[in-house]
């Protein structure tokens, strides 16, 4: 017994959704058919994987390849420029607070 999936896309309404089968195939058997063994169809692509009982993560990123999916963890988030200024201006204060509560406590 193998498992095989398939996963296409599928505009409906203006709203594309997610369609993922996952099927079994006997290959001892000659000549017998594939058996649709779950399915998931879902806004989400990893909804509907959920449905589908989809969990592994091999089978999951072949077929976000399959799709032209890209995942979330290797999309490119901006960054604002102020970022950097605000986070040392944050650390340096919260150091100065530090040292003041301690020349505080021993006095």
């Amino acid at each position: 017994m193998e498992n095989s999936y398939m996963a296409y896309t599928k505009e409906i309404d203006g709203v594309i959704f997610y369609f993922v089968k996952k099927y079994t195939t006997f290959p001892d058997y000659k000549d017998f058919p594939q058996v649709l063994d779950s399915m998931g169809m879902h806004t989400d692509f990893y909804k509907a994987c959920g449905i589908a009982e989809i969990y592994e993560e091999g089978v999951i990123s072949d077929l976000m390849k399959e799709l032209h999916i890209i995942p979330d963890s290797a999309r490119i988030i901006q960054m604002n420029s102020n970022a950097k200024s605000i986070t040392h201006s944050f650390l340096k204060n919260t150091q100065q607070i530090i040292l003041k509560l301690r020349w505080a406590s021993i006095h």
